[in-house]
């Protein structure tokens, strides 16, 4: 059931932990990733519990949407660990002890000073019959291979790391004989747009460029509480080739996408902060109010932040942004905590007082209460000072208190970008 497109496959993970929210499925996305850059398209992607017949029923919708289904975790010795079972019954095979999984079961507990594999344990040798075991270096379960009515169906252990293995490692021949042309992804990081926002102005540019810049390209939008992220994809053809692509077009976009783009390895502002003070020598401190060293933990969460971070003061009491940031009394009285002038004020005071090149004050409502009408809850006044000059911007963030935070910290650390990187909107 090959399609025209290439492989394509399905992801089913198993494990109440996962349903419940204790567990994040981080196998699935690397799967996905891993995946993609063979060429193989993932399709669709099931989460069940740890019950026979959720398993069974995703794996029989699973295989009618893909060529190869890979299945996580419910391998080990637990009576709850049921996919091999599950699995064995539903293609009608018995499960048969693999000699060779044994005998390295059996090196393993001895190893550990057993005398022999707990009781518990020897299940892990048996496979369905007909099936390949695939070696896991790291663990105990090993996967397992097998091909029904010309689909290829992968169990492997739930734990990241074993997975990892086993699909780096004794699986990899058989991806390879799958693989189809490569896929290739560019992700361009942005942050002060919202993603209707951004989508409005960058279409009409899209739409625009000639057709040899854009034709066979792919955009997705990836949203989230910290900026859009714009991931452009080419199928087929070399790593080299795709990023000749991908540097024409975004260079096509790039007066729209330029006044909100950031250039970071890991996606992360504070990490595009902390290259662009580095590169100047200079170092910065914070006085923060409304996200109470939000913006000190995203950049002391670096390694080396000692390099460009010196400290700062969390300013929430007025009392504290008057006597520690020299914040003008009467000024405070008039305008109020949230307000221009303040944050003015603390970003130039927070570069006074600790004597460096560039400071961040931040200043606003963060919910659910303290708001007004003319300064409703998620207002927030950021400034940053370069030095002896500061530049302030009002921002209305939506969400509850820990978004309206986590927006402001962005936004604060997207302003000292900005203003390193020498303007861009938003500042």
């Amino acid at each position: 059931m090959l399609e025209q497109g290439g492989t394509t496959a399905a992801v089913i993970s198993v494990g109440n932990e996962l349903l419940f929210g204790e567990t994040v499925d981080s196998n699935a996305a690397w799967l996905g990733r891993h995946l993609s850059a063979r060429g193989i398209r993932v399709v669709r992607g099931y989460t069940v519990g740890d019950v026979a017949a959720d398993i069974e029923e995703s794996l029989d919708l699973a295989m009618d949407a893909a060529d190869l289904v890979i299945v996580t975790g419910g391998l080990g010795p637990t009576p709850d660990d049921l996919t091999k079972a599950v699995v064995a019954r539903r293609f009608g095979r018995e499960l048969v002890v693999d000699a060779g999984v044994q005998q390295r079961l059996q090196s393993h507990f001895r190893s550990s000073g057993y005398d022999d594999v707990p009781r518990r344990s020897r299940g892990q040798a048996e496979v369905p019959r007909g099936a390949r075991a695939l070696e896991n270096p790291s663990g105990t379960a090993p996967g397992i291979l097998l091909e029904v009515d010309d689909v290829h169906v992968v169990l492997l252990p739930g734990v990241p790391a074993e997975l990892k293995d086993i699909v780096e490692g004794a699986l990899a021949e058989h991806l390879n004989a799958l693989s189809g042309p490569p896929t290739h992804h560019r992700v361009v990081h942005t942050t002060g747009l919202a993603e209707t926002s951004l989508a409005e102005r960058l279409e009409p540019k899209l739409g625009s460029v000639a057709d040899d810049l854009k034709e066979g390209i792919d955009l997705a939008y990836l949203p989230d509480l910290q900026g859009v992220d714009l991931r452009f994809t080419v199928r087929g053809g070399s790593a080299d080739d795709a990023d000749v692509r991908f540097d024409r077009l975004i260079a096509a976009l790039d007066e729209v996408l330029g006044p909100w783009r950031f250039e970071a390895d890991g996606g992360d502002i504070a990490e595009a902060v902390s290259r662009q003070l580095r590169r100047r020598g200079w170092r910065l401190a914070v006085a923060e109010s409304c996200t109470g060293g939000l913006v000190a933990k995203r950049l002391t969460d670096l390694p080396g932040a000692s390099e460009i971070f010196v400290g700062g003061i969390l300013a929430y009491d007025n009392a504290v942004k008057v006597g520690e940031l020299d914040v003008s009394s009467e000024e405070l009285e008039r305008d109020g905590a949230v307000s221009e002038v303040v944050a003015r004020q603390m970003s130039i005071g927070v570069v006074s007082r600790f004597d460096v090149e560039v400071g961040v004050g931040v200043t606003g409502v963060a919910g659910p209460g303290g708001g007004s009408e003319e300064k409703p809850v998620g207002t927030v006044w950021i400034s940053t000072s370069v030095h002896d000059e500061a530049r302030a911007s009002l921002h209305r963030f939506s969400g509850d208190r820990e978004a309206v935070r986590e927006r402001a910290a962005q936004a604060a650390l997207a302003a000292v970008y900005r203003r390193l990187v020498g303007g861009g909107e938003g500042v």
